[in-house]
């Protein structure tokens, strides 16, 4: 008999939660396959742990290779192909810059023009080595860190979805604090519907719905994490060409694709584009997804029409 089987915890600081269809004795075993796999990946990748994989060549900055695993090797791989593609508006080292910033900490401050080119100086994705043979990875410059923030979570997504078809599982789905990633339909036959999230601080309501099979969906915003400093608004999305906190037009983007890591690591250089940019970058990549505007209108690629449902009053402009 098939059921659904739920877990939910927390991994990066993000709660996690966990969805699958399948037979009832074996749901504990996957569960606990799948949370096992995810903790052992936050090990390897977390900035934040001292003795994780990232902190180990991010303390060798400029000094040495340091052998990885194939996890995090692949990771930071796809990392500086996202760097590349997006031509550092996506880059992997803009750890200093997000530290000095510390727009998440008690007190935060705003960076003088000296202080941004300073640490911007240390941000450069062309600086990341790989040594495919042994897969080592070098940062070339004393004081460059990595921080795989932006796309960890898109990674782990892809993992746990391809560990639920080792499995036999052919209907789930993984949220990993936004970064959802679906398997197959639901258990009804039905597509998995997947909320557009009004893009206000700890709103918890949503202006629309897109259904998706075998798809992920990833939003970036700036609205939860912010500071005001006279008169105007700092927040967490740090431009890593400017070295500031990213002025865009846009309220949010969510990236729908196939593969999580990519959805991840695309739509925060897409909110940091802005609607023009983002536009021509989505359409000449044919990425599909959903922005809404600093005016509150609602672009959307044409592909996702059939299976988009506008709850609140948006003009909605597809293309």
């Amino acid at each position: 008999m098939n059921s659904f089987a739920e877990s939910s915890e927390y991994i990066f600081n993000t709660k996690i939660y966990m969805n699958i269809s399948i037979n009832l004795e074996d749901e504990k075993m996957v569960l606990e396959k799948a949370s096992n796999y995810m903790r052992n990946l936050e090990k390897k990748l977390n900035f934040y742990d001292e003795n994780s994989e990232i902190s180990l060549i991010n303390r060798n900055s400029g000094i040495k290779f340091v052998k990885v695993s194939e996890d995090t090797f692949n990771v930071i791989k796809s990392a500086k192909f996202c760097s590349e593609l997006t031509n550092g508006v996506f880059d992997a080292t803009i750890a200093p810059l997000v530290k000095k910033w510390s727009v998440n900490s008690s007190s935060p401050k705003v960076l003088s023009i000296e202080e941004v080119n300073t640490v911007k100086s240390l941000v450069d994705y062309k600086d990341i080595l790989l040594c495919e043979d042994n897969k080592s990875v070098m940062l070339a410059r004393k004081d460059q860190e990595i921080d795989l923030g932006g796309i960890a979570k898109g990674y782990i997504a892809d993992k746990i979805i391809e560990l639920y078809k080792e499995n036999g599982i052919k209907s789930g789905i993984i949220n990993l604090g936004g970064n959802v990633k679906a398997l197959g339909k639901k258990a009804d036959d039905l597509m998995w519907n997947i909320g557009i999230i009004k893009p206000e601080k700890h709103s918890n309501e949503n202006i629309a719905v897109v259904s998706v099979e075998d798809m992920s969906v990833v939003t970036s915003g700036a609205y939860e994490r912010a500071f005001s400093y006279n008169g105007k608004m700092y927040h967490h999305i740090i431009n890593p060409i400017t070295g500031y906190p990213a002025e865009t037009d846009l309220k949010s983007i969510t990236v729908i694709c196939k593969d999580s890591i990519h959805a991840d690591a695309l739509s925060t250089p897409l909110f940091i584009m802005g609607k023009y940019k983002a536009y021509e970058f989505m359409k000449s990549k044919q990425i599909s997804g959903i922005m809404v505007t600093d005016d509150d209108k609602i672009i959307i690629t044409k592909d996702l029409l059939k299976n988009f449902k506008l709850f609140k009053d948006y003009e909605v402009l597809a293309f």
